[in-house]
């Protein structure tokens, strides 16, 4: 990950001194963008084939055999992927400020904790979607599915109010707001805007530890329950 991180990175820088103007901004923007994805693309392939690796060579039943229980070993699990997580986002902070440390700021600051939070919320998803299906490779599709669908919420509820006269299509509005309701609101965190023009009002670093909170405990709760109520 450090590697991959590292070479976006020169990437970006080479492809910012290929621009004519503002060269270190089409820099930073390229390399938020990149780097964010990057992360999170690296960090779900970790969890899911390492999860499953674990249960198809019987580690799991194995640890489980042990006196440890099964609330315990979930919550040390989730601990420390959300420790990669958080390592990940400040590696991640460390080459945004490798690209313009002479305009570092607010706006890096807030991108940096929004991007920590999103990796620990992703990593726990992974986790969960790990736990609960056989296949590595579905599992991986599921949540980058849920990514997806996150980052483009937004989009989706704009879309709704913007068409809210369309009777038609009320069912539908009401799924998809219901669906809001329980999924985090990644579209609102890492915003490249915040790192030329700092941070804005909507958001700040309370919002993006409170969203992190609230969906980690709700995904490692419902990662718990699969758990407890598996029989090996």
């Amino acid at each position: 990950m450090v590697v991959i991180l590292l070479l976006g990175t020169s990437l970006s820088l080479f492809l910012g001194y290929a621009a004519t103007i503002e060269k270190e901004r089409f820099a930073l923007v390229f390399a938020g963008g990149g780097l964010r994805i990057a992360g999170v693309m690296g960090l779900v392939l970790f969890v899911v084939f390492f999860i499953r690796r674990s249960f198809e060579a019987k580690d799991v039943e194995l640890l489980l055999s042990r006196p440890v229980g099964r609330i315990r070993f979930l919550l040390s699990y989730a601990t420390a992927l959300s420790l990669l997580a958080l390592f990940v986002g400040v590696m991640q902070g460390v080459c945004i400020y490798m690209i313009g440390w002479h305009l570092f700021g607010q706006g890096h600051l807030l991108w940096i904790a929004s991007i920590i939070a999103e990796n620990i919320i992703m990593v726990n998803v992974a986790l969960f979607f790990a736990m609960i299906l056989t296949s590595a490779a579905s599992a991986a599709m599921a949540v980058y599915g849920f990514y997806i669908l996150s980052r483009m919420m937004g989009q989706i509820l704009g879309t709704i109010d913007a068409g809210s006269r369309i009777y038609d299509l009320k069912i539908l509005e009401l799924i998809m707001q219901g669906i809001s309701s329980v999924m985090p609101r990644l579209d609102l965190m890492g915003q490249t805007s915040w790192l030329i023009y700092g941070p804005d009002t909507q958001t700040g670093i309370g919002f993006m530890f409170v969203q992190g909170l609230v969906f980690t405990a709700l995904i490692v709760m419902a990662s718990l329950i699969d758990l407890i109520r598996r029989q090996f």
